[in-house]
């Protein structure tokens, strides 16, 4: 006689059983050949059980079908779902309470339209003053405040550029109403032209305040709405009046230059290529500040082409013709120093770092007739640096914030390297008044003295300065997160030679 199932001690060990009564394994072994352990249940186990239930639950919900199985588990069809839906739409959300006040933020939409438009032209500000009188409209609040926070610091950093009035909220305030409206909005869940922008102006204020890693995530999130809403696409602009159009590519050409010298000044890759069939940015019929951001977009398109070059075109022609092609580019009709600065500084940068990226494709010479061809190209630029320095007032270069100051620490950097590697140079320059030991001396202190010194290139060029044997105590004033400038004292090792008695202390101001 046999039994339906194993039994219990061959199960146990998973061997085959002859289902007797006793088993032949139990009768020889002499043990008790029982079959009273609980059965499992048929089917399969573990995850597989569980995707066979959501199976079955959404086959009985799209037949519109109740499931009942061993618990008796009821399924909703579509319409059920559907009528739950409207039912939670339909309980109204908590109300958004502006904290800001709105005579404030007008106050700095007046400012950023009298200076700043020109550097972002990317805000309507007689749009943004009639839409933020509504309190239901917290898209606009929430770019207003983003807004006004970079005008704010900019203030804060340029007092003598327009007349500061008494505030009551600091720019971290605005900054935070910004992120607690868009948070509100759920906007990652649905982009739109306005939570592009502020997430721009976000990236402007966390950047200018030394957090990077924020700042990045926040202009590849506004260069991803961008994607979109296709602004990178010429299809976008087909249908669009001429004004909308001109506004979205100057958006789209911001962003593109913004990540540019983010990810180039940070060596992060990038998230956006422009489309070279993209419409072009207007110069007729335009306020001449305009004009200059055109320009500042052309430099880049330049400096752009170069740096995405393919490797087998990097010969000792294209370099020589790119930093022609950079160093012949003028801005035109921009009377603003803020804008002045900012493009020439910014050409001399670029030709930095094209000239570092040329050493490892050309031999460079000393003795070469082309500048940008030579190992001493860091003095030429050098010099340049501080003929625009000396143009402009401190308080220029501290407006544009972290992404100057590193450009400025960038040159002085490599003209360290250059001094290293290359010290016959100021030898050869002492009978000159001014030499590449003096240029880099009057570069570090400029970069020493600046307010809300947050320059993380600052630290490199101490150790460069230190490792020629130099020793220097730099007092930089750092602003903290309330806006309060402490110093901060950088020292290297003091170590002089003897014989000379050189003395190259680096005093603040000096």
């Amino acid at each position: 006689m046999t039994r339906s199932r194993a039994c219990d001690p061959c199960a146990t060990r998973k061997i085959k059983c002859d289902r007797g009564q006793p088993c032949k394994r139990c009768h020889a072994l002499d043990i008790p050949c029982t079959t009273s352990r609980a059965q499992s249940k048929p089917g399969p186990k573990g995850p597989w059980a569980e995707k066979r239930r959501l199976a079955r639950l959404q086959s009985a919900l799209q037949h519109g079908k109740y499931v009942l199985g061993e618990n008796a588990i009821p399924v909703r069809t579509k319409e059920e779902a559907e009528d739950e839906q409207e039912s939670d739409e339909s309980i109204p959300a908590p109300d958004f309470t502006p904290s800001a006040p709105v005579s404030v933020i007008r106050h700095y939409l007046e400012i950023y339209s009298e200076r700043l438009f020109p550097v972002w032209p990317v805000v309507d500000r007689d749009e943004m003053i009639s839409r933020i009188q509504n309190q239901d409209d917290v898209e606009a609040y929430a770019l207003c405040t983003a807004l006004a926070a970079v005008v704010m610091a900019h203030l804060r950093l340029n007092p003598t550029d327009i007349t500061q009035a008494p505030d009551p909220v600091s720019d971290s305030d605005m900054a935070y109403e910004s992120e607690r409206a868009r948070a509100y909005l759920r906007y990652q869940e649905d982009p739109t032209v306005g939570l592009l922008i502020s997430s721009f102006f976000l990236h402007i204020f966390c950047s200018n305040r030394g957090q990077v890693c924020k700042a990045t995530v926040l202009i590849r999130e506004a260069i991803t709405f961008a994607q979109f809403l296709e602004l990178d696409q010429p299809k976008h602009y087909d249908t669009l009046p001429k004004k909308e159009r001109q506004s979205h590519l100057r958006i789209i050409w911001i962003l593109c230059i913004t990540e540019r010298g983010h990810t180039t000044r940070f060596d992060l890759p990038r998230i956006l290529h422009l489309d070279p069939s993209l419409p072009p940015l207007e110069t007729k019929e335009v306020p001449p500040g305009l004009v200059a951001f055109t320009d500042l977009c052309q430099l880049f398109r330049a400096f752009g082409i170069a740096m995405d070059s393919d490797l087998s075109n990097r010969t000792t022609d294209f370099f020589s013709n790119v930093d022609s092609q950079l160093r012949e580019m003028r801005q035109m009709q921009s009377k603003r120093e803020f804008q002045q600065a900012d493009f020439l500084i910014t050409q001399q940068w670029m030709r930095m770092v094209l000239w570092k990226m040329s050493m490892f494709h050309i031999k460079l010479s000393a003795n070469s007739n082309d500048d940008n061809l030579s190992i001493l190209f860091p003095e030429r630029v050098a010099q340049s640096m501080l003929t625009f320095l000396n143009r402009f007032s401190r308080n220029i270069v501290e407006a544009h914030g972290l992404g100057m100051q590193m450009k400025l620490a960038d040159v002085a950097i490599s003209l360290a390297d250059v001094l290293s590697c290359v010290p016959w140079i100021t030898e050869r320059r002492q009978v000159m008044r001014i030499g590449p030991g003096d240029m880099l001396d009057n570069l570090a202190n400029f970069l020493a003295s600046l307010r809300g010194n947050i320059n993380p290139r600052m630290e490199i060029l101490v150790e460069k300065l230190s490792n020629r044997g130099w020793g220097c105590n730099l007092e930089m004033p750092i602003r903290d997160n309330k806006g309060h400038e402490t110093l901060r004292i950088l020292s290297t090792e003091e170590t002089y030679d003897d014989e000379e008695d050189v003395d190259v202390r680096l005093k603040v101001g000096s």
